[in-house]
């Protein structure tokens, strides 16, 4: 782990804002187990998944049989009617034979099912990524409104200085009102970095599924960006990414319904059989039906399909594409944005302090160099802002990039 993650998402600062740090302790990966468990996102993708699997598994079958049953020459009303003698029976069962559609539809429902595995895939992984960015943002908020915090008391403190100083006339108003206004802005900034802490736990909370209110989060360690060269990082992911998975099947499906529709332009036979009673006379039927396609010949279902069948594979092909592109710059992402937090704390972080602590020092000594102060606050606050973003951020880039890569986002 780096040692600038460390300073900022390991360090605990001792402070009212936090919370306690005897009570529940919940970590990334036990945040990423329960809303595996409990989301009802994953658990629409994995039942749909689950339905078209169990689909797809007797699109093959035969079309259930049809049964004609018919009594003519009924006449109940009649005082002569001799229903064995002069009621005429006809019971005719069909069997569709689907000799040219059987194929058409199970590959249509092989499309169906990979399509629906693929998005369930996609679904879980980014209820994952959702899971580690609100954790982050959570971790992010407390740490970022503590510091905010400790600004705003700073600031408190160096105005109630010139407060007294300006009474005793060692300095000018203007300055004072420029360090009010100062402390107000900071005061403004704690209270929209809790907004935003909260919102990020209401968000972490619905995913969990427990209140986080006096539960403290572990600071997780840095997962480590895939190893290896990015474009053949990239070319390999092909074989598993979500979204090229259910391109493939889209393309499938589509071919499968090119050929269902196909099919149909053929004559759909069914055998025919059954019982027939007609004058006191009993018989046997047997037969065979058949469609006649002379005119229409399906032909506008066969150029939608086909239509569709092309589009899909124009789709496959862009969807590879912008894979292969995009595994390898998240990889090479991640690897950057890791290589900068390595220089982050030497180049941002501990050059702000300093300047902010040789203003505060100058202070008070007695200097009253009003931007000076300023300037050094504004550049500490916003460098541990931008110092927890860059955090953040290369820990979901990371976390991307071993997802793109076919590996778990948390090691």
């Amino acid at each position: 782990m780096t040692p600038l993650l460390l300073l900022l998402l390991a360090q605990a600062t001792a402070s009212a804002l936090a919370p306690p740090q005897g009570g529940a302790v919940l970590s990334l990966a036990e945040a990423v187990d329960l809303a595996r468990t409990r989301s009802p996102i994953s658990a629409a993708a994995r039942a749909r998944a689950e339905g078209a699997d169990r689909a797809s598994a007797v699109a093959g079958r035969l079309a259930d049989p049809t049964l004609d049953l018919v009594f003519e020459n009924w006449r109940p009303w009649a005082a002569d009617f001799e229903p064995s003698r002069e009621l005429d029976v006809f019971a005719v069962a069909a069997q569709p034979l689907d000799l040219f559609t059987r194929s058409g539809r199970k590959a249509e429902a092989r499309g169906v099912r990979d399509e629906a595995a693929a998005a369930r895939v996609r679904t879980e992984q980014e209820v994952v990524l959702e899971t580690v960015r609100r954790y982050l943002e959570v971790l992010r908020g407390r740490d970022l409104e503590v510091a905010l915090a400790a600004q705003a008391e700073n600031l408190a403190s160096i105005v109630a200085a010139m407060e007294r100083r300006v009474i005793e006339g060692y300095a000018a108003e203007a300055d004072l009102l420029r360090f009010r206004a100062e402390w107000a802005r900071a005061e403004n900034m704690r209270v929209r970095a809790g907004i935003e802490r909260d919102r990020a736990e209401a968000a972490l909370t619905f995913l969990v599924g427990q209140p986080l209110a006096d539960v403290r989060l572990t600071r997780p360690d840095l997962p480590p960006a895939p190893a290896g060269d990015p474009d053949a990082i990239g070319e390999e992911a092909l074989e598993y990414r979500p979204d090229v998975l259910a391109a493939r099947a889209r393309a499938a499906r589509a071919r499968g319904t090119l050929s269902l529709e196909d099919g149909r332009r053929w004559p759909d036979l069914a055998l025919t059989g059954g019982y027939k009673r007609t004058a006191g006379y009993d018989t046997a039927v047997v037969g065979l039906q058949a469609s006649l396609p002379l005119f229409e010949r399906n032909r506008r279902a066969r150029a939608l399909a086909e239509a569709n069948a092309r589009a899909a594979e124009l789709e496959l092909a862009a969807t590879l594409e912008q894979a292969r592109a995009e595994v390898a710059i998240l990889v090479r992402a991640a690897r950057s944005l890791q290589a900068r937090l390595e220089h982050l704390d030497e180049d941002l972080v501990r050059p702000a302090e300093e300047a902010r602590l040789s203003a505060v020092t100058a202070f008070s000594e007695g200097a009253v160099d009003v931007l000076r102060v300023v300037d050094a606050e504004r550049t500490h606050a916003d460098a541990r802002r931008e110092a927890l973003d860059l955090a953040v951020e290369a820990f979901l880039t990371s976390c991307r990039a071993r997802l793109a890569a076919g590996l778990e986002a948390l090691p």
